[in-house]
């Protein structure tokens, strides 16, 4: 029903999905999210206070906020779900209560008496107390459909936690976007857009978590840093990362966005260019990355 845009495998050819440089890379944007959102790998913890039995972490990648989450709700059943499997090393070191399961979220019918792990057992209806999202950007064509299937999945009083990133930049410490005028910028939000992906995954998830009837207990914003400043302490660690294992990536990642919309050879090259500059043209430059946490009533 659903199809990623495009995987790891296609954007980064150069990188084996699950290899141990890919889980390195993923593994230390994992951890820059933690140190930029409180030294935390999720906040609904932190902030409320219910019972958790059965937790999925949708979309789980390389497993460490799953690992995390099963350490922080001991007694629950935590799964983590990814369309590709989770390395035989982290599998090997998660605890006792973590269950892997590979599947699309989208493919669940809730509407089903289906059996297997996925409607029959992970979203089976009102039964979950607890699901966690993170950076589902690329991966989640139907944003309708997934927090739909979460309010069916959620017992009543369970909570949802999505912390998600939006598509432009902004200048450190403020809401001025800097990314309107980029030629490039605009050529992959088209891009986007076409492949039925939204571009404000973070800052829109609030409007489409109520509309599934999912009441909003709280949304914060955080500076997703490309640049580090020190002007924006916790996300320092974030620019690092963006800089040291990121930013290679970026030219592959336009060529197959880009690319997808006729444009190659010299005006790739011209738009790439300018891509690399921008988002390295001043400290403190970022994305908005947004969490926010819902209750089903």
């Amino acid at each position: 029903m659903s199809k990623l845009w495009f995987s790891a495998d296609e954007y980064m050819p150069s990188l084996i999905r699950g290899s141990v440089i890919e889980q390195d890379r993923l593994d230390a944007q994992a951890a820059a999210i933690v140190q930029m959102i409180g030294d935390v790998p999720c906040l609904a913890p932190t902030h409320y206070e219910w019972h958790v039995a059965k937790a999925v972490d949708v979309g789980c990648g390389t497993g460490v906020a799953t690992v995390q989450i099963a350490n922080i709700f001991p007694a629950a059943k935590v799964y983590g779900l990814d369309l590709s499997p989770v390395s035989q090393a982290v599998q090997a070191m998660a605890p006792a209560n973590v269950a892997w399961v590979e599947g699309n979220v989208l493919d669940v019918d809730v509407h089903s008496l289906a059996d297997g792990v996925m409607s029959g057992e992970i979203f089976k209806p009102v039964d979950l107390d607890y699901i966690f999202g993170r950076m589902l950007f690329l991966g989640i064509n139907d944003w309708t459909r997934y927090f739909s299937t979460a309010f069916s999945s959620l017992k009543p009083g369970a909570i949802i936690e999505h912390q998600d990133l939006d598509w432009k930049f902004y200048r450190v410490g403020t809401n001025e976007c800097l990314s309107d005028q980029w030629e490039w910028h605009q050529a992959v939000l088209a891009g986007a857009e076409q492949a039925g992906l939204s571009t404000r995954a973070g800052s829109d998830a609030a409007v489409t978590m109520k509309a599934a009837g999912l009441k909003i207990l709280s949304e914060q914003a955080f500076e997703f840093s490309f640049v580090p400043s020190s002007k924006t302490p916790k996300s320092q660690a974030m620019g690092k990362y963006v800089q040291a294992k990121l930013l290679p990536q970026y030219p592959e990642l336009l060529r197959k966005m880009l690319g997808a919309r006729g444009i190659t050879g010299a005006d790739l090259e011209r738009l790439t260019k300018e891509c690399l500059r921008d988002i390295s043209s001043e400290e403190g430059i970022h994305q908005k990355y947004t969490v926010t946490i819902a209750r089903k009533p």
